[in-house]
């Protein structure tokens, strides 16, 4: 298994839960076998999608949350994550909850963040790259 820290954000991880997306699935899925950080706010992002789009029961959302804790890392948002994500906004022109997720990510050292709502193959601060998995 790889050393390389990667991250998830939200959309990623619904790609691997739903159960209509089967390509897309499977890829998501695959990238769990390298233990992804996720920041808090993406597991709250996740939660939501789950609870109000999926109509999931809080039985099955406890299982949700249960699968992402036992698969990959959590990542605190905490005042220092806030204030990176600030900056990157200044730098980058990120949205908010975007910068969050970057914020949240280089704060871990990853490497790569998966993602379909940012700019694919852009390099962060010459530490982070951001990837859509599905290209």
């Amino acid at each position: 298994m790889t050393t390389t820290k990667i991250a998830l954000d939200s959309n990623v991880i619904l790609y691997a839960l739903d159960e209509q997306e089967n390509d897309r699935k499977l890829t998501a899925l695959s990238l769990f076998q390298h233990s992804p950080y996720f920041s808090s706010q993406t597991l709250s992002e996740v939660i939501n999608v789950c609870k109000k789009r999926w109509k999931f029961s809080k039985g099955n959302l406890i299982r949700v949350g249960d699968f992402l804790l036992e698969n990959g890392r959590i990542i605190p948002v905490n005042a220092t994550v806030i204030k990176s994500a600030h900056a990157l906004i200044a730098r980058y022109q990120f949205q908010y909850f975007d910068a969050l997720i970057v914020a949240s990510a280089l704060a871990v050292g990853c490497e790569t963040l998966y993602t379909e709502d940012m700019q694919h193959s852009l390099h962060v601060d010459k530490k982070l790259r951001i990837l859509n998995p599905f290209r």
